[in-house]
């Protein structure tokens, strides 16, 4: 028992992918749909800064945010219940392609060093029979390797702080408060926090659960020695009945094995009885067609000499009523050999008949034979040790092995150790008393480890809600109403939450929800929110969709200016911004038109704004 040094931070294995500094940014650069819901084929400029997306309903818009949200590796669409849904109708596959700068900065180092190319290529693929998989430059790539690279640069397409698409507001605003703050944790990267905590608890819960186990056997030192003599004899009668058991499975193999050669002569014996009556068969077969053949040529006979009569008849007429009862005589003799010989050829087909069916239960059972002689084969190259002089039939001997893992069963876990312990086991007290002292310590060290990352996480979420609600309450205002962020529950990390609070018109605040504000009030409260977030937040793509939908004129205005002072500040990042109007004239934007021309969507026309 080793003491236990507080962790600095969760243990985890190194990976290449750690190596990658995390304050770069990694941009994209460019979108390629190909297949993609209603794009035939478009390639999409991405611009640092504000990307405006404009277009009438319908056209294509939100299929691009949905299209970058895919090509990270989203496993769900609002637009559809399973992804091979977002596949273009009439066709099989869709590929999304995302190409970010990989280009080696100022330093002279790449955001992905070990990609050593200017270019990282990250391509999704949709196949119609639910088949997905991503490729990194063009090789291979799981779905894990992926997420690696993207959540160093706070990249998750699953987080709607980062990318909310389109009626995302009302999912937002139905978010119980702690799931609130773990999106913004996790939006400004402060979920390994969370996992610090989490990798405590458990390390803790561990240690917990191993000084209870040492202190009990502590205490019930003085009473284990016999219970360790129990366990011996336990590990003797085990071994007893494995041997046992390994002796039944040689036995029972022989059994089968004598089994499978008496039904082999069973089967011979039943092979030489179709043989001899096929034998008896042939022989009746042949003198039947012997008797046939006689009987034929005696018919032949018999004709010519009715043909010899009516010949005589004819050359002497005199004679005719003479001859009457010769023919009478010859006639019924024709028809006894002819019914002779039809029975005679009747009885010759039904032996032929009976010789083919035999001929077909022989090979029957020369197939069977086979059959078994290949399981003889098996069994005997599994046959150990000399024959038995007598063995019994294979349900009996598996009755016994039943009966030898119910006892081995019934003895429950038995220590391979119990003989050493039971022989010197009175040494074990002491020992036992010198871990308990060294769990304990161990406990309080992760006792302290875990209250110290509590603390830790709890500051860091004070500060940052703190600055947030700061810039929520200026973006309020702005947006023509107020608010206020508070946190609850910060005792309870499971339980602990963001509550968001707002009013317009001057009313008394009240928690932001599904049911207390109006559509455009709530579009207000979400873009004050989003936008008081974007200094903190580590990805450097982000994207809303149509968030200005329920809003008046005047609010909508007021939302783009507040949108415009955060791609400001926030330089180096792509916004993606899709808009169901015309936005007010906003400086170094970048205009992304769609439309949608015989039902394909295209990229009419990129111009800066």
């Amino acid at each position: 028992m080793h003491r236990v040094k507080p962790l600095s931070k969760p243990p985890g294995k190194q990976t290449l992918v750690e190596t990658v500094e995390q304050e770069k940014k990694l941009r994209l650069k460019e979108v390629i749909l190909e297949n993609f819901m209603s794009y035939r084929y478009s390639k999409i400029p991405i611009h640092p800064g504000l990307n405006l997306i404009l277009g009438p309903n319908g056209s294509g818009k939100s299929s691009i945010l949905w299209g970058i949200s895919v090509g990270l590796g989203q496993s769900r669409s609002g637009r559809a219940e399973k992804l091979s849904d977002l596949i273009r109708i009439g066709e099989d596959i869709a590929r999304v392609t995302l190409i970010f700068d990989n280009s080696p900065g100022i330093d002279g180092k790449r955001p992905v060093p070990f990609i050593r190319s200017d270019e990282l290529v990250i391509t999704r693929y949709l196949r119609r029979d639910g088949e997905y998989w991503s490729q990194i430059n063009y090789n291979p790539a799981t779905k894990m390797e992926v997420d690696e690279i993207l959540s160093l640069f706070g990249i998750d397409p699953s987080n709607m702080l980062i990318i909310m698409h389109q009626y995302m507001i009302e999912e937002f605003a139905s978010l119980e408060p702690s799931e609130k703050l773990r999106l913004v944790e996790g939006a400004i990267g402060l979920s390994g926090l969370r996992d610090n905590i989490k990798a405590s608890r458990e390390r803790l819960s561990k240690i917990v659960s191993e000084e209870k186990a040492v202190t009990a056997l502590l205490n019930e030192a003085r009473e284990t020695l016999e219970m360790w003599r129990a366990e011996y004899e336990k590990l003797i009668k085990r071994r007893e009945l494995q041997t046992l058991h390994a002796e039944l499975n040689r036995l029972l193999k022989w059994s089968i094995f004598k089994q499978l050669n008496d039904e082999k002569m069973r089967i011979q014996e039943k092979i030489s009885k179709i043989e001899e009556k096929m034998e008896r068969g042939n022989q009746i077969a042949l003198r039947t067609i012997g008797k046939s053949e006689r009987v034929w040529g005696n018919l032949n006979k018999a004709r010519m000499k009715l043909r010899g009569l009516f010949f005589k008849a004819s050359e002497n007429k005199a004679d005719f009523e003479s001859l009457i009862d010769e023919y009478s005589k010859l006639d019924e003799e024709i028809t006894k050999l002819i019914r002779k010989y039809v029975n005679l050829n009747v009885k010759a087909e039904v032996i032929k008949y009976r010789l083919r069916e035999l001929e077909s239960e022989r090979r029957r059972f020369q197939e069977k034979m086979g059959a078994v002689e290949s399981k003889i084969n098996v069994i005997k190259s599994q046959l150990e040790g000399e024959a038995p002089k007598e063995v019994d039939p294979p349900e009996v001997i598996e009755k016994k092995i039943n009966d030898c893992i119910i006892q081995i069963a019934s003895l429950g876990t038995v220590s391979e150790n119990a003989e050493e312990f039971y022989k010197n086991y009175l040494n074990v007290y002491n020992d036992l008393e010198q871990k308990v002292k060294i769990v304990v310590e161990n406990r309080m060290a992760a006792e302290k480890e875990l209250n110290d990352r509590m603390e830790i996480w709890r500051k860091k979420v004070f500060e940052i809600v703190e600055r947030i609600n700061k810039d929520f309450k200026k973006n309020m205002e702005i947006m023509g109403g107020t608010g206020d962020l508070r946190l609850v529950n910060m005792e309870d990390i499971d339980n602990a939450g963001l509550t968001i609070l707002v009013s317009f018109g001057g009313g008394p605040l009240t928690e932001f929800n599904v049911y207390t504000q109006s559509g455009g009030e709530r579009s207000a409260t979400v873009v004050s929110f989003l936008m008081a977030l974007q200094s903190l937040v580590k990805s450097s793509i982000r994207g809303i969709d149509e968030l200005d939908v329920h809003m008046d004129p005047l609010m909508r205005k007021r939302f783009f200016q507040i949108l415009s002072e955060v791609v400001k500040e926030n330089p180096g990042v792509a916004y993606l911004c899709i808009t169901p109007g015309t936005p007010p004239p906003i400086r170094d934007a970048h205009v992304i038109v769609v439309q949608k021309v015989q039902d394909e969507s295209r990229i009419l026309e990129v111009e800066p704004g």
